[in-house]
């Protein structure tokens, strides 16, 4: 059987027995169980559950002479409807996801005069942070940022790009600090949001202040590690590094 058949005989929900079988009725017309065993090479222990599958699933009917059942492939057009009805399905798991989310979100409450830490560990820990970050921002926004030797953070560049879109759609102005080699290939992040600065840069870890989160984080190992500081006190010492940076020359 044609694996390229197979595979997206699989995006509706079909086994690769299943498969086996409607082609080979789709080839025969019409076959009794016993042919289809052969053809297919499936055991006749199986093959009638797999039939009854197929029967569910409205891709096979039968007819029955002298009390045996001869099975008939229905018209491809039916992959169609399959195919519709598992996208039905997505969306209905996908309102089920979203309505889980919303549950499971932490309630705002009144803030703290207590810090909020918060370490992640890995890739995957490291766009957790950045999903905590982005929930947060708002058109009053600020964001500074001290980047990194270029290697430090080739990882999350991709995941960088979504986070600019989101921030330039807020229209949060931003300030970034980056290495001398990117001023040769051009800046795509500058913009009427965002201002850019070069300077030679040798540290592997990144670190910014956007409001009152202080984040540093670094993506160089293979084990990347971030650590995210909620704290209005950190935030405003952290600004003054910045900004101090930002107006040497």
């Amino acid at each position: 059987m044609n694996e390229e058949i197979q595979r997206v005989l699989a995006k509706v929900g079909l086994t690769k027995p299943d498969s086996k079988v409607y082609l080979a009725l789709l080839t025969l017309r019409e076959a009794r169980t016993g042919l289809l065993c052969k053809e297919t090479k499936i055991a006749s222990s199986n093959i009638y559950n797999i039939l009854n599958s197929l029967i569910k699933k409205g891709l096979v009917s039968y007819k029955i002479k002298n009390n045996i059942k001869t099975f008939i492939p229905s018209n491809p057009e039916i992959l169609n409807e399959l195919f519709d009805e598992k996208q039905k399905n997505i969306e209905e798991e996908k309102e089920q996801i979203q309505e889980l989310i919303s549950k499971l979100k932490v309630k705002e409450v009144e803030e703290e005069s207590q810090s909020n830490y918060r370490y992640y560990e890995g890739i995957s820990g490291i766009k957790g942070m950045w999903y905590e970050i982005n929930s947060t921002l708002n058109e009053k926004s600020e964001e500074l940022t001290y980047g990194a030797k270029r290697e430090a953070f080739e990882k999350l560049v991709g995941f960088y790009d979504e986070h600019h879109k989101i921030r330039n759609k807020l229209k949060v102005k931003s300030k970034i600090i980056c290495p001398y080699e990117f001023k040769s290939l051009g800046n795509k992040r500058e913009n009427k949001n965002t201002e850019v600065k070069f300077e030679k840069l040798d540290n592997e870890a990144e670190w910014g202040i956007i409001d009152d989160i202080v984040y540093i984080q670094y993506s160089i190992t293979k084990n990347p590690r971030g650590f995210l500081i909620k704290d209005k006190i950190f935030a405003e010492t952290f600004k003054e590094v910045f900004n101090k940076i930002w107006k040497k020359e």
